[in-house]
């Protein structure tokens, strides 16, 4: 595991590097892409209600509401809403499991369904926090009956303000596409800046932007998060 924490360092300093070398980074540099790559912007809203009845376990529900589109002449300003509900189990302080069930409703009348796994080791380093998060998921569509095997893999450090309640925390989060024909590494990245807030012992209010690439495509998103939870 420290391995792999030790690649994503090395990925993250990689896209530092491209991003002030080359206006258009890509996954796939040998790729001769000779459209001009499509942008958009959209804002994403977290609304979740936590309850650990002990404190290992957390059980959640919650909301996600996108608005998307906002660079794309006549499209739809909302674009979709997720709504999970799942469970968080930590043994120990430096890793836990989660499990989710989310089902999705987008435009247009479609609606999917999606299994998350998810497991998060960490490391401690006095104000600083080092985590991996890996997130497998199974997405079945009602519309063409087909499911779609995705691994997100996120390397996050947070930084605790001493004697404060905020934890400003960047990230970057490679899309890994089970299915994809001929085989790839990722085929999409997003590396973002975020701040948590807590309000008091069982508020937390955070904000968030990330930027994500892929071969043909540009994504600002900016977010807000809600959590009201009851912990032990």
């Amino acid at each position: 595991m420290r391995f792999r924490m030790l690649l994503f360092i090395g990925l993250f300093l990689s896209i530092l590097t491209v991003q002030a070398t080359d206006k258009h980074p890509s996954p796939a540099k040998s790729r001769t892409v000779t459209t001009e790559r499509s942008q958009d912007m959209g804002l994403e809203t977290d609304i979740y209600f936590e309850y650990a009845p002990i404190s290992e376990l957390t059980l959640f529900v919650g909301e996600e509401l996108y608005l998307t589109h906002f660079l794309t002449p006549d499209a739809p300003l909302f674009d979709a809403s997720f709504t999970s509900i799942g469970l968080n189990y930590a043994p120990h302080k430096n890793i836990s499991f989660t499990a989710a069930y989310e089902f999705q409703y987008l435009y247009g009348n479609e609606y999917r369904h999606r299994v998350k796994l998810m497991i998060i080791p960490k490391v401690q380093m006095g104000d600083f926090t080092l985590s991996l998060r890996e997130r497998f998921h199974m997405t079945y569509s009602m519309t063409d009956k087909t499911p779609e095997w995705l691994l997100r893999s996120r390397l996050k450090l947070d930084y605790s303000i001493p004697q404060q309640p905020l934890t400003p925390y960047v990230y970057v989060e490679m899309y890994n596409p089970l299915q994809s024909n001929p085989p790839c590494w990722y085929d999409m990245v997003g590396y973002g800046v975020g701040l948590d807030w807590s309000v008091d012992d069982h508020n937390i209010l955070g904000i968030f932007y990330e930027f994500s690439h892929s071969v043909d495509s540009f994504y600002h998103l900016f977010g807000v998060v809600y959590v009201l939870g009851y912990y032990k």
